[in-house]
């Protein structure tokens, strides 16, 4: 018998988690995304080399554009829906995320309602700092259902939902190719961890049947052959393993930081960190080695990069609730009402800062037409100033792509950034520099006679050389 959605728990939770969606931002890549799904588009073609940076053009370096139908779906909600397309993306990748974390797991969530609330915000914390209209959304919902059919198969032998396993993979390969090796390595951890059977303390394995193993096997050999099918083919495969081997890139890129207690938007990532820890610990429970190993190798993750706390958070709310208690809240009634009045209320009070998401930019359109009348032949950019101006039809430096940029001039744009060499510049030989007016390199020039303020805008400015007789 089909089982209906327990729409009390259900409201409570969607309400609080929504709240991230008023935390909203376009981030410095949302940009280039859009302008690379509007090339692919309009030439229906993909692009293999870089076309939007002069130095990745005069250098021919190859674009590994993984992301591409992520980027064309971007670009379509831009079509349809004008300036509120990167929030009406955001409102169905996220509204289906949180479909799906419930629809799956209500029957263990409504056991202890509190609780239940008590995750809920812990994903409002987790989530309002990564509510970004980028590809990464979409693959939060492909582990959703990769973990879901897994452990389907797991615990029902007949089971036949792992066969979509193949599928997930194969979209997750063109959405969001940099994590498209997750479905099969979390499919042989289910396999490997099904071969045995034994009790240790809490710890207790379970033998899985052979057909179950069967199933397994095949769908994770089938999610690795299938990565293959996008426009880059087999390198896709070895492509994540490649980028987690870029210290470089990691270790210059906020998101693969590790959490920090120096930040305060962190805070969020160490309580689900604590959470999980905790919960495994006082269980009384036995902690099946599944669950053991899936939450073990997602909080390594997750202790390494704040990339991964989402997905711990996802892989999580599969297994946590297994450890939880029953409690019976005799005012779940009232309290729904409550949280859904606070979420309407703090939703009309968040308007005006959404609102203000839409006309912030990270560059003036004075700043943008400057550029455009010079039409700088080798211009030098703030990191973070890339994707805009790549929107703009201004050929740029360096930008969001770090992978692509990162065995070639990478390195050079940071220490630029950071300490404004006098033989970088010479090297490169820019004609323009946008740059905010408080960094090192801005400080650097500013203190050089070659170079002179052009332009300044607030608290971006444009340097030019100095040209003498």
């Amino acid at each position: 018998m089909k089982k209906k959605l327990n729409y009390k728990l259900g409201l409570a939770f969607s309400a609080i988690l929504f709240l991230a969606i008023f935390n909203f931002g376009f981030g410095n890549d949302y940009y280039w995304h859009i302008k690379a799904g509007e090339y692919i588009v309009t030439n229906l073609k993909i692009p293999y080399y870089d076309i939007f940076s002069w130095y990745g053009i005069s250098n021919h370096l190859y674009w590994m554009s993984h992301e591409w139908l992520s980027e064309v779906i971007l670009y379509l909600y831009n079509i349809v829906f004008k300036n509120f397309g990167p929030l009406m993306f955001n409102l169905t990748i996220y509204g289906g995320l949180i479909f799906i974390l419930f629809s799956f797991n209500q029957e263990k969530m409504k056991k202890n309602y509190l609780f239940t609330l008590l995750w809920s915000l812990i994903g409002f914390l987790i989530f309002s700092r990564v509510m970004l209209p980028r590809p990464h959304m979409i693959s939060y919902i492909l582990l959703a259902f990769t973990v879901y059919v897994l452990y389907d198969n797991f615990y029902h032998k007949n089971s036949r939902k792992i066969y979509f396993l193949p599928l997930i993979t194969l979209l997750w390969s063109n959405f969001h190719g940099g994590s498209s090796n997750l479905p099969y390595i979390l499919c042989f951890i289910f396999l490997i961890c099904g071969l045995f059977q034994f009790k240790f303390g809490k710890l207790e394995a379970n033998k899985i049947s052979r057909e179950q193993i069967k199933k397994y096997l095949i769908c994770g050999i089938l999610s690795i052959l299938v990565i293959a099918i996008n426009p880059h083919g087999i390198k896709m495969i070895s492509y994540p393993y490649i980028n987690m081997q870029d210290d470089l890139m990691i270790s210059s890129i906020s998101e693969w930081a590790s959490p920090s207690l120096n930040h305060v938007s962190d805070y969020g990532d160490f309580l689900l960190l604590g959470i999980v820890i905790l919960i495994m610990i006082i269980t009384n429970k036995k902690i099946k080695v599944i669950d053991f190993v899936i939450l073990g190798a997602f909080l390594v993750l997750g202790f390494k990069s704040l990339k991964f706390i989402p997905l711990l958070y996802i892989a999580s709310t599969f297994i946590i609730f297994n450890f939880i208690g029953e409690y019976k809240f005799s005012y779940e009634k009232y309290l729904t009402m409550a949280i859904l009045i606070i979420a309407i209320v703090s939703g009309i009070l968040f308007v005006p800062k959404l609102m203000n998401s839409y006309t912030k930019k990270p560059l003036s359109d004075e700043i943008i037409k400057y550029i455009k009348e010079q039409n700088p032949n080798r211009l030098f950019n703030f990191y973070d100033y890339g994707g805009y101006l790549i929107y703009n039809d201004i050929k740029v430096f360096i930008d969001g792509r770090a992978d692509m940029y990162s065995k070639y001039n990478f390195r050079d744009a940071m220490e630029l950034q950071d300490r404004g060499y006098d033989y970088l510049l010479d090297e490169y030989n820019f004609d323009m520099f946008v740059l905010p007016n408080n960094i090192a390199l801005t400080i650097h020039l500013a203190n050089n006679n070659k170079y002179q303020v052009t332009k300044q805008i607030d608290n971006v400015v444009i340097y030019e050389k100095v040209i003498t007789e």
